[in-house]
């Protein structure tokens, strides 16, 4: 890629966004910066583009309704599957991503660090609950798949566990997918994994409204406006 300086030059913008932009793109695993050659841009893979698209701050939002309606194709097999195929030591696994969760709700949330830590914590803890669930079906392509939209649903979850409540509910819907897939009952697991997602796309949906309004501009009466209230 071109230097530090041709960028600035060409883009006009200052050092400080390029290099922010150059964080953000080998962060997404689109490039790497080597010492003394500087960024170079690594071959593409479906994780790494699927990771772009979705975290993109301006597209990201956007893309989360057709982000749950991929889980809800994907999920509700995989968690039918699970219920019939896990064992022993897949109900452990799973439950010890619950008492993960648990934990992190546990967290003290007063300070901005401390607020910054749970959000990250509960983000990266909704993901291995179902990568858990995944991995009791078996398949290693359902693993491979959840993998590849890891970084977006993480995404997706930390900006919806920020709203009241959101994070609560999470764990008491996990917990029903897990007693679902317990009593090895495909249809009460579907049932429970349906409800969860349906809630995160409440959740979206309600964050891209929140977001809407606050980005609105305040509506303002015009100046005859006001002269005919006064009258």
């Amino acid at each position: 890629m071109p230097t530090e300086k041709q960028l600035t030059e060409e883009l006009s913008v200052s050092r400080t966004c390029v290099r922010e932009a150059i964080k953000s793109l080998e962060s997404l695993q689109l490039i790497t910066v080597r010492p003394k050659i500087g960024a170079v841009v690594l071959e593409p893979s479906a994780g790494a583009l699927i990771n772009a698209e979705y975290l993109s701050t301006s597209a990201f939002l956007q893309q989360a309704d057709s982000l749950i309606e991929f889980r809800k194709v994907l999920e509700l097999g995989l968690v039918a599957l699970a219920a019939e195929k896990a064992t022993e030591a897949d109900w452990k696994a799973i439950r010890r991503v619950l008492a993960e969760q648990e934990a992190a709700l546990a967290m003290d949330r007063s300070t901005p660090h401390g607020d910054l830590l749970f959000h990250e914590a509960i983000g990266k803890v909704n993901i291995k609950f179902h990568k858990a669930v995944a991995e009791a079906t078996r398949n290693p392509l359902a693993s491979m798949v959840l993998q590849a939209i890891s970084g977006p649903l993480i995404e997706v979850s930390r900006r919806t566990n920020e709203m009241p409540g959101v994070p609560e509910a999470g764990l008491r819907q996990h917990w029903a997918i897990y007693r679902a897939i317990r009593e090895n009952n495909p249809e009460k697991a579907q049932r429970a994994m349906r409800a969860h997602l349906e809630a995160a796309e409440r959740n979206a949906h309600n964050l891209r409204t929140s977001d809407a309004a606050v980005s609105s501009p305040p509506v303002t009466q015009s100046a005859s406006a006001k002269r005919e209230d006064s009258a």
